[in-house]
């Protein structure tokens, strides 16, 4: 990692992260109350916006003082209107809205698991029952229906990494591991009309998958497994698997015999491609979505964590497949890489690899969609 000195920290620096959950609540209040919504057509006053909103004066006035002061809102003579980028971003009638993202974001349940983080720092990981891994964790069917803030933008690098491969395969059989809301695998089903996508994940989270394929027009294109990665029945064999934001929930022996699982539903020639936020040895303050998500994974699971790319390439190498490609979903440090099979389909012994090696030339999206963001 680059030798670079940390920023100084200041009475000032302090105030901001103690305030920072007081900014993160107007936002999802805004969103929550329609205030956002409120102000599409134009400025309002707050007596306007309590009657549009429905709540007393006094308090919806409180709010807006605040948002207007942590640069939710403009405010000019009394009333008070959408900054530049609020009409796109905090309206819900605009396709670019990013209300989901602070829906997932900011849920209850992970407010509640960061509220003793050094409880889980004590005791090395989640003090939640049931933890994000295991059935009944209810926060996986909202992340169904709203966590796509950044999957388009991967969704077209995966795409976009396999194209070539893709096309001399006018049938592929397409595992969608941990779907969610399978976007991924339905990406790819669109940019590929043979393509049929089996999305597997537990029973309560595919109903959002499901209304997904059907929006996508794909119904007819998408079968559903029910159960759990590990043990689940995978139906094989498939041409393209794909694991996305799926590692970060396991530590890297677990990890490993997931991939060493899913490698073995591969038909010859097949691809095995994970996608998820890693760090790749960069300084810190560039990778902090990463190092965020470690943390929420250290809160919501007994061993996770947002690999580095090194760990993933062991991962990898100790399930018998062999890295092809690997790029960067930029701004954030979201990467898609790509395996196949090792050609003698030896499993290799995980390297001890403390320096990521580096990567391909990271990759944009070229007409970078509404959704991108954080989050899957």
């Amino acid at each position: 990692m680059p030798g670079q000195p940390a920023p100084a920290v200041t009475r000032q620096t302090l105030l901001d992260t103690l305030q920072a959950f007081k900014r993160t609540s107007l936002l999802r209040a805004g969103v929550e109350l329609g205030v956002f919504d409120a102000l599409a057509d134009g400025p309002l006053g707050a007596e306007e916006l309590a009657g549009a909103v429905g709540a007393p004066a006094r308090a919806v006035r409180v709010l807006l003082g605040a948002s207007a002061a942590c640069g939710l809102l403009g405010c000019a003579d009394g009333r008070y209107a959408l900054p530049e980028g609020g009409a796109e971003l905090l309206v819900s009638s605009s396709p670019q809205f990013a209300g989901h993202a602070v829906r997932i974001n900011a849920s209850d349940w992970e407010w509640e698991a960061m509220r003793d983080l050094a409880a889980a720092v004590r005791k090395g990981g989640t003090l939640l029952a049931p933890d994000a891994t295991e059935p009944g964790f209810g926060y996986w069917r909202d992340f169904a229906a709203d966590g796509t803030f950044v999957t388009r933008a991967s969704a077209a690098v995966l795409a976009e990494e396999n194209r070539d491969w893709a096309e001399a395969r006018p049938e592929p059989r397409v595992l969608d591991v941990g779907c969610g809301h399978a976007l991924f695998g339905l990406d790819f089903a669109l940019r590929h009309p043979g393509a049929v996508v089996h999305g597997l994940d537990r029973p309560d989270v595919l109903e959002a998958a499901r209304a997904r394929a059907g929006e996508l027009g794909l119904a007819e294109r998408t079968v559903f497994l029910a159960g759990d990665a590990f043990t689940a029945t995978l139906d094989g064999p498939y041409d393209l698997v794909v694991a996305a934001n799926l590692l970060p929930l396991f530590p890297e022996d677990e990890g490993t015999a997931l991939l060493r699982r899913l490698a073995g539903a591969l038909r010859p020639g097949g691809r095995l491609v994970t996608v998820g936020f890693a760090v790749d040895g960069g300084p810190p303050e560039a990778e902090h979505a990463a190092h965020l998500l470690s943390l929420l994974m250290l809160v919501a699971t007994p061993g996770g964590e947002a690999h580095s790319l090194a760990a993933t390439r062991r991962m990898l190498a100790g399930a018998g497949l062999a890295e092809v490609s690997a790029r960067r979903v930029d701004p954030l440090p979201v990467h898609v890489v790509t395996a196949e099979p090792a050609a003698d389909g030896a499993v290799d012994e995980p390297l001890d690899e403390s320096v990521d090696e580096p990567l391909d030339e990271p990759v944009g999206a070229t007409n970078p969609d509404p959704e991108e963001g954080a989050g899957r």
